[in-house]
């Protein structure tokens, strides 16, 4: 089975950051066996590594790095009301951003500015369906099916790109955000792709995710580490507690970040960045999972954190 040509367009402008110059390159490349072939055609070329890929290769975080490091110097503990005065200042913040940048906010590439989008909207979705993809194989390894869900969650769905590429693979899905303006552009991002089987809801405190129903699969990326740890723990807690006996929860967390110290009285005294990025240590994650009769499935290390010496994770558990 052949790939289709815009997915060879695609790999053009990601990997090779340019337009193929003859249209018979694109027929050439369409003969790939499948999307990963054509994947690694690209990126074992000559100008990819001597281009682009020098570039891009040189901002991915590698596996496996900060083995020595000691300290995690990460506080997690707060009270109810230090957790909502983080939440609203994350939800003042990327409100803005879904006013002025949405997509950008969401894939930080300039190519995503608003002045530049629409002629690359199709690649901005067209990567989503990659991501989910990988995602769903984690299921597939654990011997559970990948689609023909009941009930998905997309939880800090920013404009409804995870959410498309979800919603073929199962009856509703419901994207989640802390901000109204990112959840108007994800309803119009359905009504471009004609998703009519995805539905959008606000969160305004951690505690609203309780309410949101329970679900088979429970999906987040790129989300959780732009959160104060606090933040990260108290949410990703309530997501496994909206899963199904049984259902699934793939969430990305960045677990280490050298250097970084987190206090949550200085948190709230000082000026926190527009787009933080922040790390929850890995044995809080376990004992969340632990608390929730969760089991892990998966522990996937992964080069999420571009720019920045840290270490990322998915985590795959199962509802008991």
């Amino acid at each position: 089975m052949s790939v289709s040509d815009e997915t060879v367009l695609h790999c053009y402008r990601f990997l090779l950051g340019r337009e193929p110059e003859d249209p018979a390159d694109i027929a050439l490349h369409a003969k790939a066996a499948n999307w990963q072939d054509l994947r690694h055609a690209f990126i074992n070329s000559a100008e990819f590594h001597q281009g682009v890929g020098k570039e891009l290769t040189a901002n991915i975080a590698a596996i496996g790095q900060l083995m020595g490091e000691k300290d995690n110097n990460v506080e997690v503990r707060c009270t109810p009301e230090q957790l909502q005065a983080m939440f609203n200042g994350i939800a003042a913040n990327w409100t803005k951003f879904g006013e002025t940048e949405p997509h950008w906010s969401v894939l930080t590439n300039p190519v995503f500015f608003q002045d530049t989008l629409q002629e690359h909207l199709d690649s901005f979705f067209a990567y989503g369906k990659v991501d989910i993809e990988i995602a769903l194989n984690y299921l597939s390894r654990a011997g559970l099916p990948a689609t023909g869900f009941d009930s998905v969650m997309d939880f800090g769905c920013g404009v409804g790109r995870l959410t498309a590429a979800l919603a073929p693979h199962t009856r509703e899905i419901l994207g989640v955000d802390i901000s109204p303006s990112h959840l108007r552009e994800a309803a119009k991002s359905m009504e471009l792709l004609s998703v009519t089987n995805a539905k959008f809801a606000q969160i305004k405190t951690v505690d609203d995710i309780l309410g949101l129903g329970t679900f088979d699969l429970v999906y987040s990326r790129l989300v959780l580490q732009h959160n104060p740890p606090p933040i990260i723990a108290a949410v990703y807690e309530r997501l496994l507690g909206t899963l199904r006996p049984g259902g699934v929860a793939i969430v990305q967390i960045p677990t280490y970040l050298k250097g970084q110290k987190f206090s949550v009285t200085d948190y709230l005294a000082g000026t926190a960045p527009t787009m933080e990025m922040n790390a929850l240590p890995q044995h809080e994650i376990f004992r969340i999972i632990q608390q929730q009769n969760c089991v892990t499935l998966e522990v996937r290390e992964c080069t999420d954190l571009r720019a920045i010496e840290g270490v990322s994770h998915t985590f795959v558990v199962q509802k008991q």
